[in-house]
């Protein structure tokens, strides 16, 4: 007898796009850091830019 196939989960909308939403957040945060500043918001504006590659990196190594 055959078990029966597993059902994938349903996630709600704001579950689903809640970490590419913070991704957007903080580039645009960094955007309007880098463009409004400089000293400690050149800072910010590198540190919340470099996420979204971080995040890239890190997926890319789990995957393989």
């Amino acid at each position: 007898m055959n078990a029966p196939a597993a059902r994938p989960r349903q996630r709600s909308a704001a579950r689903l796009f809640a970490i590419p939403g913070l991704i957007a957040l903080t580039s645009l945060i960094g955007l309007i850091a880098g463009l409004t500043g400089d000293g400690v918001r050149d800072l910010i504006a590198w540190l919340f830019l470099s996420l979204p590659v971080a995040v890239v990196a890190i997926a890319w190594r789990r995957r393989g």
